[in-house]
């Protein structure tokens, strides 16, 4: 990032210019050294102590930073600082004698000590510097790490105090440091100089516009500063002549600072870090706090100004929410039925068992339902302060929060619409009784007008041809007046023959005669002749054996049914069959016509339909009409027999 890029500027120049007082020192070394510090042991002790406090510190804020979720650099981190610790510990107590300290005055193993902590130091440094790429381990995992690096240092521990004569020496008694020490120390040089160049090159890549971390969080300008320290601490430590020489103080000195900066550069990542993800992740609870805050005042207000009643309800049925809405409509306040039982507006009838309906809702796993199917059924009933009762028209949810479930209640008053409803209902069965009576009436004129037709005017009419045929065989009779008398006779024969058809459509004589099997022979073999239609009647006399209501309503259903495939359907076949059981008698009416739209269907003129329905509902039966364009129309009718 951008604004990292000064940081890094000042830590360049900051290593630099220690580098550079450190050249003037080193090249003064002859006249140095024989400055001997007063008290050796306490100021290395008070050094190498604070040395050990950051880097256990380190290791404190790397293996904690994630808690059971840790990086792998983190884990690695820690066990690298933890095991310095001991390491650095190890070679405090037997530098120059520390009193108690068994061999104290060995300062190879002292010098061993020193050499193992500061390669931890080196290599742990080096590996964040070449691999940046980070992830997750487990808790396992992270264990095994630490108690292997614990089990290595216990390891070298043993092998320096049991075994030191194994290993190269690294410091001889009134000789010095050893060509071996001396080795290892510019091999500790070379890779804190390495380190130092790798992090330098990330810590710009990063600051360049555009640049990324990649996933190991890091904060490299403080690593790199600490990587050239302890490259400039290291030469210190490889020209001292003795313990007592002021190079050691001044290399601890570098040293500390060093750890300082490491120290820095880890708590970026493992304890800034977490901590602004913290703070972001803390904010953006706040703003979504203050954001639900204002959800819940938008939702309050709705609820408090909703024109439908809304109740809210919890296990026990205890009112804990009620809007303004719900309370008037019950007569309440809201104050007086917030807490209140449920029981406050139900009618005492239904108090036992609506609670165990509720429940029974609530255990069914469904959210949301529509309450009460018609207006006689308990759930949709209320009762006001004054005792009133009345009809309302509700849907109920469930909802579970904090392991409780509660339910809300959202309902209307529909008392007027019940109300108009029954007057609807009534006005609709006094119709239906008017267009009963009314069929009823008009079938009793067509079988007056029928029968004055045929015994009346018929009679009177076939008297007048017999009159006639008299007067045509009177011999006096001129050949024009002869022609003439054959004119009346012609025309009094299809006056009586459309007089008995008139007389037919009015009243079917075999409806009254031979009943409804014989009417329906006749209808079909008379309009099979007058339309060309194919008609096929698939019946017996024995299923259409009914009463005089049922079989006229039946004719006429029939009757009209024809008229509608001459009038529309272009068939050329009708089927008309009908089944018996011994409660219900079906028949149906099929053409293979051209169809009926659906909207030709619901139009308000469809007057034959209409009669049609009118009929069968007044005989509590059921009419269906199935169409499709191109597939012709089947009417079915099922009507009770009871």
């Amino acid at each position: 990032m951008a604004h990292d890029y000064p940081r890094l500027v000042k830590a360049r120049w900051t290593a630099g210019l220690l580098a550079l007082l450190s050249s003037v020192l080193w090249l003064n070394h002859a006249s140095l050294s024989a400055i001997q510090m007063p008290a050796p042991l306490p100021v290395h002790t008070v050094l190498e102590t604070i040395t050990i406090v950051i880097f256990t510190s380190v290791f404190i804020v790397c293996w904690n930073a994630y808690g059971g979720a840790r990086k792998k650099s983190s884990v690695i981190l820690a066990v690298a600082f933890l095991c310095t610790a001991i390491l650095g510990f190890m070679h405090a107590i037997s530098f120059q004698g520390m009193p108690g300290f068994p061999d104290a005055e060995d300062m190879h193993k002292s010098l061993l000590f020193w050499l193992l902590s500061r390669s931890f130091i080196a290599t742990t440094l080096l590996g964040l510097a070449l691999a940046p790429e980070d992830s997750e381990v487990s808790p396992a995992q992270a264990y095994f790490v630490l108690i292997a690096g614990l089990i290595a240092t216990a390891g070298w521990m043993m092998m320096v105090f049991v075994l030191p004569h194994l290993l190269p020496l690294t410091y001889i008694q009134g000789e010095g440091q050893t060509s071996f020490k001396m080795a290892c120390e510019v091999g500790l040089i070379a890779i804190n100089l390495f380190t130092a160049y790798q992090l330098n090159k990330r810590a710009e890549a990063i600051s360049e516009p555009g640049g990324q971390e990649g996933r190991l969080q890091i904060e490299r300008t403080p690593l790199f500063l600490a990587a050239t320290l302890l490259a400039i601490s290291e030469v210190y430590f490889a020209i001292y002549a003795d313990g007592n020489d002021l190079f050691v103080a001044i290399g601890h000195v570098f040293q500390l600072l060093a750890a300082i900066a490491i120290y820095r550069g880890m708590v970026a990542v493992n304890i800034h870090a977490p901590y602004a993800r913290l703070a972001e992740t803390s904010q953006h609870l706040a703003n979504s706090a203050k954001e639900l805050s204002i959800e819940r005042e938008r939702l309050s207000r709705m609820i408090d100004t909703a024109i439908d009643g809304i109740i809210t309800i919890d296990d026990s049925q205890s009112i804990i929410l009620v809007n303004p809405a719900a309370a008037a409509t019950f007569g309440y306040e809201v104050q007086d039925l917030l807490g209140a039982s449920l029981n406050a507006v139900l009618p005492e009838r239904h108090r036992k068992v609506h609670g165990k309906h509720v429940q029974q809702f609530g255990e069914t796993g469904e959210t949301r339902r529509k309450m009460g199917g018609n207006f006689e059924d308990f759930y949709v009933t209320g009762v006001k302060a004054n005792g009133e009762e009345f009809p309302i028209e509700a849907s109920i949810s469930s909802q579970i929060e904090n392991g409780k479930r509660f339910y809300t209640v959202i309902f209307r008053d529909i008392t007027e619409r019940k109300v108009a409803k029954e007057k609807m209902a009534l006005y609709h069965d006094e119709l239906t009784q008017l267009s009963a009576a009314l069929q009823s009436i008009r079938e009793e004129e067509r079988k007056h007008i029928a029968r004055e037709l045929h015994d009346d005017l018929g009679q009177l009419l076939a008297a007048l041809r017999m009159d006639l045929s008299l007067l045509q065989r009177d011999s006096v009779l001129t050949g024009k007046t002869q022609q003439t008398l054959n004119s009346m006779d012609q025309l009094l024969l299809t006056s009586i023959t459309t007089l008995r058809r008139i007389a037919t459509d009015l009243r079917p004589r075999a409806l009254d005669e031979g009943g409804l099997y014989f009417a329906l022979q006749t209808l079909q073999k008379e309009f099979s002749h007058r339309h060309g239609i194919v008609c096929d009647l698939e019946a017996n006399e024995e299923q259409l054996a009914l009463d005089d209501a049922r079989s006229t309503a039946i004719f006429r259903i029939i009757q009209e049914s024809l008229t509608n495939v001459v009038r529309h359907a272009d068939a050329t076949e009708v089927q008309i069959a009908f089944e018996r059981s011994p409660t219900t008698l079906s028949f149906s009416v099929t053409d293979n016509g051209k169809g009926i739209e659906a909207d030709e269907m619901r139009k308000s003129r469809s007057f034959g339909l209409v009669g049609m329905r009118e009929r069968v509902k007044a005989m509590h039966g059921e009419f269906q009409v199935a169409s499709q364009p191109g597939e012709g129309t089947r009417l079915k009718i099922n009507l009770p027999l009871s």
